[in-house]
């Protein structure tokens, strides 16, 4: 089977430059799927924080937007086949490896325009694990890839929300996967396939997003995301 980064003409992992905990995360997070950083290949997206929400409803939202629509336009400008979006807090555990490869496999034969390896789409009763089309709503972006197909309409459509004030019919500023489901039901032409089960899960560990009191109260936030790496185990 081939590995992640030949099955994708780019991949690109999103980290703030504050985080340099999840850096190293997402490092070892490669390095158990055969693959490391390598110019042209697997690439690090460095992220910047804005100073200004500017219609967001918070920095690290728009932010994480920037982030992605610079990633996804970079793609679009380079010419690569596909780009697979990894934030730094994604997680894939090492019994799920195996069926990575046969998804990754099996998505070169298919045609699609995104396709979500990391979701919380729960799987549909009675149907067989692997790829799915699906039309509906996709919360997070902590593991998802565009094709060389999708890429200049969701560039366009991203950069087009910037302009417009927030609530819009169309989409104005909006956290990235709201933007993402919104563009896919404007076009639903452009398959989007869903992995069932989802095969990645987002490590636990404090939001740049949004954060919750205890994460910022010493000694607790570690407990509590100690709490949440176990509820991620247990649930797989």
């Amino acid at each position: 089977m081939a590995r992640l980064s030949d099955c994708f003409g780019l991949i690109r992992v999103i980290n703030l430059r504050e985080r340099p905990d999840r850096l190293r995360e997402a490092t070892a997070q490669l390095a158990a799927l055969g693959i490391g950083f390598e110019p042209g290949n697997v690439e690090l997206y460095e992220a910047t924080r804005p100073t200004e929400p500017a219609g967001f409803g918070s920095l690290g939202a728009r932010g994480c937007y920037m982030s992605h629509l610079d990633i996804l336009r970079d793609a679009r400008d380079r010419g690569v086949d596909s780009v697979l979006v990894m934030e730094d807090d994604c997680e894939i555990l090492p019994r799920d490896a195996a069926r990575l490869e046969a998804l990754t496999d099996e998505l070169q034969g298919r045609t699609w325009g995104f396709a979500y390896l990391g979701h919380i789409v729960p799987k549909p009763a009675g149907t067989q694990p692997g790829w799915q089309e699906y039309a509906g709503p996709v919360q997070t972006t902590h593991l998802y890839a565009v094709h060389r197909r999708a890429l200049p309409g969701i560039v366009d459509y991203l950069e087009a929300c910037l302009t417009r004030p927030g609530g819009h019919p169309v989409g104005g500023p909006m956290p990235v996967d709201g933007a993402l489901t919104m563009y896919r039901a404007a076009r639903p032409e452009i398959v989007t396939l869903l992995a069932q089960p989802g095969i990645a899960g987002q490590r636990s560990s404090r939001s740049d997003i949004t954060s919750k009191w205890w994460d910022r109260v010493p000694g607790v936030g570690g407990a509590i995301g100690l709490a949440r790496g176990m509820k991620r185990r247990l649930r797989g």
